[in-house]
């Protein structure tokens, strides 16, 4: 047995020096970088031929289906964190920070300063029509 496994010690080191040898040559790693291009290239055209399929049968790609699901991860979340305010204190959540870059509203609504001590008349209520 211990003949063996010296045997089995030097072909491992023996072919190991041999490998890296070759992996360090630069034909070898002009060949395995043109490998890795053709086989990129082959699964990017697949997957636009897949993707084409998919839109001529009206079926979701897998791009469709990951932005539905980062959609969902995002209600997901918040209603979790509506939940643990609702949960902590009954508090309303605060609302969403206004943009800096919207201008601010510096002119009055024509009724307001026409009539500012006139009081405001209610518009009629709406009556709704059912949907055909």
């Amino acid at each position: 047995m211990a003949i063996w496994r010296e045997l089995s010690a030097q072909w491992e080191k023996s072919t190991n020096a041999f490998a890296n040898e070759a992996m360090a040559s630069d034909p070898f790693r002009q060949g395995m970088h043109g490998g890795m291009n053709a086989s990129l290239g082959a699964q990017k055209a697949l997957g636009d031929l897949m993707a084409r399929l998919l839109t001529m049968l009206n079926l979701p790609t897998r791009a469709d289906l990951q932005a539905l699901s980062e959609q969902l991860q995002h209600i997901d979340d918040h209603l979790a964190r509506i939940s643990r305010q609702l949960e902590e204190g009954g508090a309303a959540p605060a609302p969403a920070p206004r943009s800096s870059a919207a201008p601010k509203r510096t002119k009055q609504p024509p009724s307001a300063a026409a009539a500012p001590s006139a009081p405001a008349k209610k518009a009629p209520a709406r009556t709704r029509r059912p949907r055909p």
